[in-house]
């Protein structure tokens, strides 16, 4: 019984050390417009900086509006900024960009950049990066994303692989022994 414990104990540390978290998330490094900024005018485009390449095909961005209405913005991806132009005119109020990306490590990495338009409604935006291209369509509108998940799965998945592992080794240490009333 020492022997199999002993065991588990050196398993159970083996994959404890080979848990270790991933660090290949993306992080938003800066924002344009910066969070909690004031404009008069809704500005005309909104620029996402981050620490590494982001993956263009799962780039994501949305506006919501002062009333609550959410709008899918298209993006552009240039290395690590991802960029999106902004409607021609809001209404005065708090605006919030929302945003998801995928990381090099296939988590997704979300969050919001919040501003506020004090100027009247229809203002004119400001100027544009010559990298933004627009399609010209009407924003769409889309509804709230799910939570991303916290990542829990991976701690049950350690669990029950412990829990393998610690079967898989008792299984193994009565193999070797002799049954009860046997001679050796």
């Amino acid at each position: 019984m020492r022997r199999f414990l002993t065991v588990l104990l050196a398993a159970c540390a083996a994959l404890a050390v080979g848990a270790a978290p991933a660090l290949a998330h993306n992080v938003l490094t800066g924002s344009d417009p910066k969070d909690g900024a004031r404009f008069g005018s809704l500005p005309g485009q909104a620029t996402l900086t981050f620490d590494q390449p982001v993956r263009a095909d799962f780039a994501q961005m949305a506006l919501t509006f002062p009333g609550g209405a959410v709008y899918k913005l298209d993006v552009l991806v240039a290395g690590n900024d991802v960029i999106a132009t902004l409607p021609v005119s809001g209404e005065p109020g708090a605006y919030v960009i929302g945003y998801q990306i995928l990381s090099n490590d296939g988590h997704p990495v979300s969050g919001k950049i919040g501003f506020t338009v004090t100027g009247p409604a229809g203002a004119s935006p400001g100027t544009s990066s010559p990298l933004v291209t627009t399609t010209g369509g009407p924003l769409v509108e889309v509804a709230a994303a799910p939570p991303a998940s916290g990542g829990g799965w991976v701690w049950g998945l350690l669990v029950v692989a412990l829990l393998l592992s610690g079967l898989g080794i008792l299984v193994v240490a009565r193999q070797g022994r002799p049954a009860k009333g046997q001679d050796a």
